[in-house]
């Protein structure tokens, strides 16, 4: 179980809440230097691009990992124990759960829309659709570095910084927030709520494992195997 019986630092609201936004709005800024990096035509100007987009979320993450570091008492990351297999059985099925939400969201967007593919999958395709340096990019990106920052950021920060002391307010603020990077903008429509509450509920079930766990390493794997297996198709496709 997540501690959080301490107060949080920085005491000031305003500062967390400052904290927060600088970084989410910086990581959700710092992708579109690889649909720059898919526009270009030379192989060199695609990796400065590339390149640039990596270093910066980077440093991005390591920035929120020592505003975690700062605010929490327990230890961010936690010595792995493999042979603990409740507790590995215990993040495949969480992450099952999720698997199944996705499912049952995407069978109703399915039928209401005709469509299971929201915007944020749209672009990722965009970005993999051929071998080029972007690609290798975006998989570096997509499959690796985004599950640990923005665990970090949208699971870490939100529930160690605000609502500490409700058990389902910070999960839902979690997932609020998880879902507007993915989509770009506030819902309007019907097919984009529909994609806003599948992200919703992928970010609530990672912030759900994050506080009942107290380890960010297991919403940082579960987050992992979605972004994996969910670029495995379109990685297959490429090379037919």
């Amino acid at each position: 179980m997540l501690d959080l019986s301490q107060n949080p630092n920085p005491k000031s609201l305003g500062r967390r809440l400052f904290n927060f936004i600088g970084l989410a709005f910086l990581l959700i800024l710092t992708p579109s230097l690889l649909v720059a990096a898919n526009a270009q035509q030379s192989v060199g100007q695609q990796l400065l691009y590339v390149s640039l987009m990596l270093a910066s979320y980077s440093v991005l993450g390591y920035l929120a990992y020592r505003l975690l570091k700062k605010t929490t008492r327990q230890p961010v990351f936690h010595q792995p124990n493999i042979r603990d297999w409740r507790h590995l059985w215990y993040i495949v099925g969480m992450f099952f759960v999720m698997v199944g939400l996705e499912y049952g969201i995407n069978m109703i967007r399915m039928v209401v829309t005709g469509s299971v593919d929201t915007e944020n999958q749209v672009a990722i395709e965009a970005l993999v659709s051929q071998v080029n340096i972007t690609m290798v990019g975006m998989l570096i990106y997509a499959v690796f570095l985004a599950p640990v920052v923005e665990e970090i950021v949208f699971r870490g920060l939100v529930i160690n910084y605000f609502f500490r002391h409700s058990w389902w307010a910070s999960i839902i603020l979690s997932g609020l927030l998880f879902a507007l990077p993915h989509m770009g903008d506030i819902p309007t429509n019907l097919p984009d709520l529909l994609s806003y509450i599948l992200y919703m509920s992928m970010g609530m079930v990672l912030a759900y494992v994050y506080k009942k766990t107290g380890n960010i390493q297991d919403s940082i794997a579960i987050h992992f195997l979605n972004n994996a297996l969910s670029m495995l198709p379109l990685i297959l496709q490429v090379f037919r």
